[in-house]
């Protein structure tokens, strides 16, 4: 899942260490070893390191972040999910942890088997379509759909990707049939939309938001409750229309089943410390996101609540897993 694409250098961050003071990472090797779902270049990658980076000093321990892609973030999370839980493991993924236990038959993991620790980073889907387009409102789109039902596709990154379930999601509040047409990240999405190949693509902001620059594509509106920072042009679907329709994507990071309360704060404390750090904050802006602001107890609460509406979206959509 290559969310907010951007290149980054690979790097392993090896921070300043004492031993002994931490109790989440073990006095045997004094290290924390964080799982990211995507190979090195992606938002969850950047997020992973810049994160990192804080975190080792706060916690006085190294952090050692390890891209571990495949299956569609199921490979890195069955590893942290079935890891002890010392506080040695971590893991970065995305809107994958809700979706894929509905989505694949087997995802090798339960939604149960990870502890919610923090919300790393937040950003919005956009829908867009080609610069030659009829459609300059979402409402003209909707009203056309509504008249047509199954004759617009409409492009997502892939299946179960936050922009397919936008998608979804808005043919569930619009009452209307745009028929899905996956592809395998937003880049050829995006590409085949400005060649007028595809008549709408959801994407994530940051991804289309060169070629919506260069006059290439058109956006209609952004899957944020409220306009989104550096893009105030760009009107919301709940301004369109729709008043209860929002849609957002979330980096997070998790740690594994038995992981404690005490273990789950400090590390929490330590995530939110970083993240008000203003050169993380001026990186993740660059990034198109906004950066996260629940604690353990709160992100726990919101992933109850978006597996509830994810697995909602899956099954009534009969969304299934290549």
């Amino acid at each position: 899942m290559n969310l907010f694409r951007r290149r980054f250098t690979p790097a392993l961050l090896c921070l300043a260490l004492s031993a002994g003071a931490l109790p989440l990472a073990n006095a045997a090797g004094n290290q924390i070893r964080m799982y990211v779902i995507v190979a090195p270049g992606g938002s969850a990658d950047a997020m992973a390191r810049m994160v990192g980076e804080k975190l080792g000093p706060l916690l006085d321990t190294i952090i050692i972040v390890e891209n571990k892609p495949g299956a569609g973030g199921n490979l890195a999370t069955q590893t942290v999910a079935r890891a002890a839980p010392d506080g040695t493991s971590l893991l970065v993924t995305a809107n994958n942890h809700t979706i894929n236990p509905s989505l694949f038959a087997d995802a090798g993991y339960k939604i149960e088997d990870l502890v919610a620790i923090s919300d790393l980073m937040w950003g919005p889907s956009v829908i867009v379509v080609p610069a030659v387009s009829p459609y300059t409102s979402l409402e003209q789109l909707i009203s056309d759909a509504k008249k047509r039902p199954d004759a617009i596709t409409f492009g997502s990154a892939g299946i179960g990707t936050p922009s397919h379930i936008a998608g979804a999601m808005l043919n569930q509040a619009a009452g209307i049939k745009l028929v899905h047409a996956p592809y395998r990240g937003s880049g050829p999405s995006l590409a085949d939309l400005a060649g007028n190949q595809i008549p709408v693509v959801f994407s994530s902001l940051v991804a289309a938001m060169p070629m919506i620059k260069a006059g290439k594509i058109r956006p209609l509106a952004v899957t944020s409750s409220k306009r989104w920072p550096g893009s105030e042009n760009i009107p919301t679907v709940s301004e369109s229309g729709l008043p209860d329709y929002a849609h957002m994507t979330f980096i997070g990071l998790f740690a594994p089943g038995g992981t404690t309360d005490e273990q789950a704060a400090t590390l929490s404390g330590a995530v939110m410390k970083a993240l008000a750090d203003d050169a993380v904050k001026a990186k993740v802006a660059s990034l198109g996101g906004e950066v996260g602001h629940m604690n353990d107890k709160e992100f726990k609460k919101y992933i109850e609540s978006d597996f509830s509406k994810s697995s909602q979206i899956v099954k009534s959509t009969g969304m299934k897993a290549d």
